[in-house]
């Protein structure tokens, strides 16, 4: 009998029918949005993830149902996942306040170095101390009615069983997080932020009403997940050193599995979901959205008929990536000598700098529209190889990437991504691997499987596998790329003490 999963991506919430042995019985996806604001406000509508997860869980569960050998259907088991750092205050009825801040919205700058300072380490704005802080000094609303501080994922989870648990993904996860003592030192109630739950734990079990909104029984357990950075880890087996999983979305990361944390923190060094080991994580937070952009902007939407090459990313997931690729595939390798910068929303690791932009360099009437593309598409690739790069020259090797998200589909994005990080790359046969990590979660909690390292090995499946075509093909661009984005540093720099005066 097969496990219900969720993911709440930036752009979109997905559900899945998984079976035990890990084959994708259904799927649904409904459409959520990041409303993008003046000043950095990047915030999100909490109602609206749960009807679009509720509207992807009915498709999904349909789409099993309609299988010949389907004769009944016995969800055993639901879990969600989601982005992150977003956070949104509820009330005592589980009623969104006000709209949740997402992972994107860096706007806490002074409530992070506030709380840099009481918990004395250094804390982001993009976290989720900071962000309480600022729902909490900055709206008297919040002040006056919130009952609960939640995650998306977390959210979503309440709405299905009515238990509220703040998820630790592991010890060691609390100054990405918060614990009793961070918030008390910055004066925010404790009693706001429900208590932490482990992964793979059960947490309650579905309403009735919830139940019944589904066409599913009540009383079916449901599991603590993960944020979706560590579902994609499981989901995509990189369980042993060495492995990565490259986590292509509105985001993307390099997460890569080592023994030990990296020794400076130009990475970002967290706990692994598997005991004992850790993940190194880098990457362009403004990846799909920067597909998404150029798409936009060369209005690809009303054009597709320009490019002949078939189209292997799923238009029902990632049309303006797979929209872009595609068009990316008429240029040659190079781009014919053009620079894109990804940088549209600031950076978090490696480069930690909330006030970095994006630009092309090197634009001239020669450049059409492919070059514009590829360019994009190169970017983040280039991106991933800066994370990779400090990965190696710290100690730390990388021997395969395997691809979570839109991009497992796209066999011109990961063929690039093998030439540029000059390793194999890997796309397995379900590309959402967040939704196979919340499976993998179901299946310890319940008892299936022994621990996460079983469950994640087991349920895995590759599609494809892609070798570098040739070693160094990419080292010019490359070199390129890093020129301009220390060129460029220096202006971001001097427009925002401009900006400032």
């Amino acid at each position: 009998m097969p496990y219900l999963c969720f993911d709440l991506g930036s752009s979109s919430v997905k559900a899945a029918v998984i079976s035990e042995e890990g084959v994708l019985l259904g799927i649904g996806r409904s459409p959520t949005a990041i409303i993008h604001g003046d000043g950095g406000s990047h915030e999100s509508d909490p109602a609206s993830w749960i009807a679009a997860a509720f509207g992807s869980a009915k498709a999904a569960l349909a789409q099993a149902r309609s299988l010949p050998a389907a004769k009944s259907l016995e969800i055993r088991a639901v879990a969600a996942s989601g982005n992150g750092p977003t956070l949104l205050a509820a009330d005592a009825e589980g009623s969104p306040i006000r709209p949740a801040l997402s992972w994107m919205d860096r706007r806490a700058v002074d409530e992070a170095e506030e709380a840099s300072r009481k918990v004395g380490f250094r804390i982001d704005p993009g976290f989720y101390l900071p962000k309480a802080l600022m729902l909490w000094k900055r709206y008297e609303e919040v002040r006056s009615r919130a009952k609960f501080f939640f995650s998306c994922p977390e959210y979503l989870a309440f709405a299905l069983c009515g238990e509220a648990r703040s998820c630790l993904p592991a010890p060691g996860y609390e100054p990405y997080i918060w614990d009793e003592a961070s918030l008390r030192s910055v004066g925010l109630p404790v009693e706001l932020f429900p208590p932490f739950a482990s992964p793979a734990s059960i947490i309650g079990k579905l309403t009735r009403s919830s139940a019944e909104s589904l066409g599913l029984a009540a009383g079916i357990p449901v599991v603590m997940s993960y944020p979706d950075f560590l579902a994609a880890i499981l989901g995509s087996a990189a369980v042993s050193p060495g492995l990565a999983c490259d986590r292509s979305g509105t985001s993307e990361a390099l997460n890569l599995c080592a023994l030990r944390p990296f020794p400076s923190p130009e990475l970002l060094s967290l706990p692994h979901p598997i005991d004992g080991l850790w993940n190194i994580s880098g990457g362009v937070s403004s990846a799909g959205a920067a597909l998404a952009w150029v798409d936009g902007i060369l209005a690809l939407e009303a054009s597709r008929s320009r490019s002949p090459v078939a189209q292997e990313t799923s238009e029902s997931e990632a049309p303006a990536a797979s929209r872009v690729s595609s068009l990316a595939s008429l240029s040659p390798r190079g781009s014919r000598g053009l620079v894109f910068l990804p940088y549209l929303a600031g950076e978090r690791a490696p480069l930690w700098d909330p006030k970095r932009r994006g630009a092309f360099a090197g634009l001239s009437l020669e450049h059409g529209p492919e070059d514009l593309a590829r360019a994009v598409c190169e970017s983040l690739a280039f991106g991933l190889r800066i994370v990779a790069d400090i990965s190696r020259s710290g100690g730390f090797p990388l021997e395969l990437a395997r691809v979570s998200g839109f991009a497992a589909r796209d066999d011109f994005l990961c063929s690039l991504k093998a030439d540029v990080l000059g390793l194999p790359v890997e796309a397995p046969r379900i590309a959402e691997s967040e939704l196979l990590g919340d499976a993998a979660a179901c299946a310890v909690a319940l008892g299936d499987m022994a621990d996460l390292l079983e469950s994640s090995r087991s349920l895995y499946r590759a599609r494809r596998r892609f070798e570098p075509s040739a070693i160094g093909c990419y080292d010019a661009g490359y070199a390129d790329f890093k020129a301009a984005l220390a060129a460029l540093g220096s202006f971001d720099a001097e427009r925002e003490g401009m900006a400032g005066t």
